[in-house]
């Protein structure tokens, strides 16, 4: 039993094992199946010689047909013998068929279906308990009929029936088992791969990221120098040392990891005393821990302990650990560095009251590529290749690396190494060697969310503001802006951008692409949200770039997508045209601001005898200037002029358009009470005179005193007429205005009853359509005609665009809509 289960898990180990094993397990129980056919050729001599040379043919074939199963599937073997198993048997109950009868062959006929079960697909356990019960049900049949020959040949029978019977099932039962185990292995395998392949992948990711940031303020600042034609600043001069020893770092750890793959790292061990070197370690983090006002704490083992250790190598680890705690520690909290004694091992450990981290994240903490974050909203820089050589370089020391961690609450990391028990008095454990950690260099936090850095000698200046999490190119960044005259906010993380975006407004955001707490593209995204950040450009600066990340962050709303490393000049280049195309843009705004002003002075009041009708009307365009014209005026005499028009087109130029027609309406000579002369004769004004527009209109003459109004249409939507009997559309014809040179159009003629009333409607609200592109003219709109019985209801118009609104799902109309409806009192 447990070898067997040691096979089983070796099926998860190595898929090649598990078709050498079965290939091995074939042999030997196909080589049973020929043994036990020549005893059956033995008990069958006695009986027919005509049987004994078909037995003998019989088991020949065997033997080859054996041969040939193992030589076919000597490279895809576990995949196809199970169907040559079944072919090798269905010949067999063929012969034996051919030769003694059905008695002679029930044996034959039950492997026959024990095997061909397991050659169905998955999911059909109904055909296969089927072929079972029809299996047993022959077998029954066959070994009753041949109890008819002697008793020697039926126990023969049995007995082969028997060797066979069980080889077949037993067989089967293990390929079909191996095969399963072998497909789930190799499932688990693939799986496990593309696990990999996606960590590599975000693993490659970061390391872009950590070497082009460096490497752009490296570029950067040099070309600074080289375009002002004189020596780095001292501040330049801290920024590229800093970041040669970032770019140094890591290459050192790729290097090293390289060579502890390859078995080429070379450990430099001498007798260390523990507690001294732990010591001076420590020293080396003291300004950065108050920098940062985190209490730090020193314990150290009241005996001396020795290790035999690299000290070069050791001090990687601890800097690692160390660092990796001041990251993840806000002010006012508190990092432990202990050593402690734990049997024959000393334990350094690191506790601090961080961040902490989830479990899923803690199982995958040591591996090379398992803490390599594809999220864009990773707390902090880094490749996750510091605590992977933390492991390795301890255990080539002979210790063990460990985690405990609650998010929240804070870490506890800690590796152990095994203590010398004698240190001889004339070895020296002199401890002065090169210390990485005096020389690495870990970033300044930011004090406040977002700073400052305005020229206090500028009048006016334009508002930047630049959302970037690592201090030196934050701060580079705002240096070249500051220095060319723009007032510059910065933010460390994607929420301190958005905290300032809403209290400062800025006129242009650059921000980076993988930050803390919020992401540059969920940065982007809340912005979009707001509508008076529509218009705000925003640069976006990343490493990653692969043409789907530039495809992504367009579609989300990013204006210009700027690559790391990248020049001082590229910088200023796209953030000057970011800026004088947001100018246009606002040039724009106010063109438009100052249209949609002037269009309101020029739509007309409603003017009518309220007397003799009663108007209501819904005006809604949707740019702000709309290609809508409506007029209700009364022209004496118990007469009204009804008028709608709708521009095609949107905007301002459809805006100018409705303009015209107002002038045209206003001039005496155009005459009003005759509808389809007045139609006329804006028609010879608008000709050639809208730069390729064309207008719908409708007119209506309303003569009360007669109870009748004349009315003519150009191209526009039939008016309706709402009574007590219903509602009902007048069809009338008539070209649009402004396509031909000579319109001509008629006067129609309808009679009114008190109560009745007219219904004009622009196209708008017609063209509704819902997700389903079906048009509210088609659905909605008679929906509302039927619902009518009251047509004096004064909420007629807003129930109809409320029901257009839903069928759209949609508070915003794509068109202008204009509803005008006048109730006839007398």
């Amino acid at each position: 039993m447990t070898q067997f289960l040691t096979f089983v898990r070796s099926l998860f180990q190595s898929p090649a094992g598990v078709e050498l094993r079965y290939q091995r397990y074939y042999v030997a129980t196909n080589s049973i199946y020929v043994l036990a056919g020549l005893i059956h050729f033995t008990f069958i001599f006695f009986f027919s010689a005509v049987g004994a040379i078909e037995m003998a043919l019989f088991n020949i074939g065997s033997v080859v047909w054996f041969g040939f199963t193992i030589w076919i599937n000597r490279k895809k073997f576990l995949f196809t013998s199970l169907y040559l198993c079944f072919s090798e048997v269905f010949l067999h109950a063929l012969a034996a068929t051919y030769f003694f009868g059905w008695g002679a062959g029930y044996q034959y006929y039950m492997m026959l279906f024990a095997t061909g079960i397991f050659l169905l697909p998955p999911g059909k356990n109904f055909l296969k308990f089927g072929s079972i019960v029809i299996g047993c049900l022959l077998f029954a049949s066959t070994y009753y009929y041949s109890m008819s020959y002697p008793p020697l040949y039926v126990w023969s029978e049995n007995f082969l029936a028997l060797i066979n019977v069980s080889n077949i099932i037993f067989s089967t039962l293990f390929h079909a088992g191996f095969a399963y185990y072998f497909t789930l292995a190799a499932n688990v395998a693939e799986d496990s791969l593309e696990r990999e392949n996606k960590a590599q992948t975000a693993f490659f990711q970061n390391i872009s990221h950590e070497l082009r940031t460096p490497l752009t303020l490296i570029s950067g600042s040099s070309e600074s120098a080289l375009l002002r034609e004189e020596g780095l600043s001292s501040s330049e001069v801290k920024v590229v040392v800093n970041q040669s020893r970032r770019l140094t770092r890591l290459v050192n750890q790729l290097l090293d990891l390289q060579k502890i793959t390859s078995g080429r790292m070379e450990l430099r061990k001498s007798p260390l005393r523990l507690g001294e070197f732990l010591t001076q370690v420590s020293e080396n983090f003291t300004a950065y821990v108050k920098r940062k006002n985190i209490n730090f704490e020193l314990i150290l083992c009241d005996e001396p302990l020795f290790v035999d250790a690299d000290p070069e190598q050791l001090d990687k680890c601890i800097f690692n650990y160390l660092s990796n705690s001041i990251k993840f520690t806000e002010a006012g909290g508190m990092i432990r560095f202990e050593l402690q004694k734990k049997e024959n091992e000393a334990v350094v450990s690191v506790r601090d009251t961080g961040v902490g981290m989830e479990e899923t994240q803690i199982r995958r903490l040591f591996s090379r590529f398992g803490i390599s974050e594809a999220s864009l909203t990773r707390e902090q820089e880094g490749t996750g290749l510091g605590l992977a050589l933390v492991k390795e370089l301890v255990e080539l020391h002979g210790g063990k690396v460990g985690v405990e961690s609650e998010l929240g609450k804070g870490s506890h990391f800690y590796f152990t190494l095994p203590l010398l028990s004698i240190v001889s008095k004339e070895v020296k454990t002199n401890n002065n060697h090169y210390h990485l950690s005096r020389h690495e260099y870990i970033p300044d936090e930011v004090k406040h969310p977002f700073l400052s850095l305005e020229k206090t000698n500028l009048k006016r200046p334009t508002k930047l503001l630049v959302v970037e999490d690592n201090p030196d190119l934050r701060s580079y960044l705002g240096s070249i802006l500051t220095r060319v005259g723009f007032h510059v906010l910065v933010a460390a993380d994607g929420q301190a951008g958005l905290d300032a975006i809403y209290s400062e407004t800025p006129d242009l955001i650059i921000t980076d692409l993988m930050m803390p707490k919020l992401s540059g593209l969920d940065l982007i995204r809340e912005i979009r949200k707001k509508e008076h950040l529509h218009s705000l450009p925003i640069i976006l600066l990343t490493a990653k770039a692969d043409e789907s990340t530039r495809k992504e962050v367009h579609g989300e709303g990013a204006d210009i997508y700027l690559s790391k490393p990248f020049l001082e000049s590229e910088l200023l280049s796209v953030v000057r045209n970011a800026l004088r195309l947001k100018e246009k843009e606002f040039y724009l705004r106010e063109e438009l601001s100052r249209g949609i002003r002037i269009q309101k002075k020029l739509l007309p009041e409603l003017n009518f005898d309220k007397g003799l009708i009663s108007a209501d009307l819904e005006f809604l365009p949707s740019d702000g200037i709309a290609g809508d014209y409506y007029v209700v005026q009364s022209l004496g005499g118990g007469k009204t002029f009804l008028f709608l028009a709708d521009v095609s087109g949107h905007g301002f130029a459809a805006g100018m358009v409705s303009a015209l027609l107002h002038f045209v309406l206003q001039l005496p000579e155009t005459p009003k009470e005759n509808p389809s002369i007045c139609l006329e004769r804006l028609n010879s004004y608008l000709y050639g005179n809208t730069a390729g527009l064309f207008v719908t209109a409708v007119a209506v003459v309303v003569d009360s005193h007669q109870n009748k109004f004349t009315w003519s249409k150009a191209g526009h939507e039939d008016i309706y007429l709402g009574t007590k009997d219903g509602f009902s559309p007048l069809i009338g014809k008539g070209k649009p205005l402004a396509v031909f040179s000579n319109w001509v159009g008629e006067n129609n003629e309808v009679s009114y009853l008190s109560g009745d009333t007219l219904f004009l409607f622009s196209d708008g609200i017609f063209d509704v359509r819902s997700k389903d592109q079906t048009l509210f003219r088609d659905s909605g709109f008679l929906e509302w005609a039927k619902e009518r019985t009251n047509w004096k209801e004064k909420t007629s118009l807003r129930n109809l665009l409320q029901m257009a609104r839903n069928h759209q799902n949609s508070e915003k109309f794509e068109d202008d809509v204009t509803l005008l409806s006048v109730e006839f009192l007398k």
